[in-house]
């Protein structure tokens, strides 16, 4: 049974329970907390999201962030995105033959205005943002934590489509998967300074990565 010796006779603060004939306790978490599925919710412009089955710490697959800067979009530390819990949702856009796995503390900005505005080459983009901040007044103002941009290619190649479209910045030939392309990035710009471009089906794709999640959503990206 249980003792509860009164603090007063001990001099203390505090009453102290004393197990007498028992073990410790132990304390079974009640199975009702139980993370419940996400619907994932509908895409857009021909796009669908479902589950990728897949969870995730703040680790990427190399063990080290993607690209990064001390503080993430928002104005949030990169270790309080790293304190939210994380599973993953898979985008797969029809339209335009991709998909890409995000976590589910992001979700996809729409567009309120024409994606020409800003761009009058752009025919299409998808940009993900952490959805505390996509809630906000303010979401139209923060940097995406990732961008698909897509362009026409036309009859120039990939390298081509760099040259005419990119003034400055190094690049290198990078390598994803079954795909081949170019990483450009800026050495002097602070994030987002690296941009990846790959071409297929008439198509350029432009990614960009940033904040915690970008080299794991960066690394799931296909072209079907």
């Amino acid at each position: 049974q249980s003792v509860i010796t009164p603090a007063a006779e001990q001099g203390m603060d505090e009453i102290e329970l004393q197990q007498e004939g028992i073990g410790p306790l132990e304390i079974t978490p009640d199975s009702s907390s139980a993370n419940l599925p996400i619907e994932p919710a509908a895409g857009q412009d021909g796009g669908n999201i479902s589950s990728s089955g897949k969870r995730s710490a703040s680790e990427s697959i190399n063990g080290e962030p993607g690209q990064i800067d001390s503080v993430a979009p928002g104005g949030l530390t990169l270790e309080q995105e790293a304190n939210q819990p994380v599973s993953w949702l898979t985008y797969r856009d029809q339209a335009y033959s991709f998909s890409i796995d995000y976590p589910d503390t992001y979700t996809i900005l729409p567009e309120t205005e024409p994606i020409n505005n800003a761009d009058p080459e752009l025919i299409h983009r998808i940009r993900f943002l952490d959805a505390q901040l996509a809630a906000g007044d303010t979401a139209e103002y923060e940097p995406p934590n990732f961008t698909i941009e897509i362009y026409a290619l036309g009859n120039q190649s990939l390298e081509e489509f760099i040259n005419n479209n990119v003034s400055r910045g190094e690049r290198e030939v990078y390598t994803l998967g079954d795909l081949t392309g170019f990483r450009v990035y800026f050495k002097q710009l602070i994030a987002p300074n690296e941009f990846y471009y790959f071409s297929e089906h008439g198509y350029v794709y432009k990614l960009t990565p940033l904040g915690l999640y970008g080299e794991e959503m960066l690394l799931s990206f296909e072209i079907e």
